[in-house]
């Protein structure tokens, strides 16, 4: 007997982004594939999602499943952007797939690996003095280590 069903086309391969503000941090959320189809829509929502002040990137790879040389040609931009302010944007979440991409090219020594979300921003977060007071560390330099 012979099959004559028709099957639908595989899915074309997609990319979902967002992004999330979490204090000066912009949390981009990136899932499905990063390939030759689209990976330039990454680069595109970058551009219209963040400003050219934004130093504080932090991308959560957690739904990231594939990761081609097309996309890392896109990281490559967003690292370029970044170096402007000295900066390097902090990723967490990455698939077995995608960390090898980044280990492979060299890009993994580009970024700051976190473990999970909060660390990311943590690490991507410059420390005011302000913030560095509510931790009692300002005070203790400028004081000689005295505490009142």
């Amino acid at each position: 007997m012979t099959d004559h069903s028709h099957h639908a086309p595989p899915p074309r391969s997609a990319l979902q982004l967002g992004v999330e503000r979490e204090g000066p941090a912009a949390v981009v959320t990136m899932a499905g594939q990063m390939d030759g189809a689209t990976a330039t829509q990454f680069t595109a929502f970058l551009d219209q999602h963040l400003t050219d002040e934004d130093r504080c990137v932090v991308l959560d790879a957690t739904g990231l499943t594939f990761l081609s040389s097309a996309g890392l040609r896109e990281l490559m931009l967003l690292l370029r952007r970044l170096a402007k302010h000295q900066a390097k944007p902090a990723i967490f979440g990455m698939t077995p797939p995608v960390a090898l991409a980044l280990g492979i090219s060299g890009f993994e020594t580009m970024v700051i690996r976190a473990p999970d979300r909060a660390s990311a921003v943590h690490a991507v977060t410059p420390v005011t003095p302000a913030a560095a007071d509510k931790a009692g560390l300002f005070s203790r330099f400028f004081t000689g280590g005295a505490t009142s």
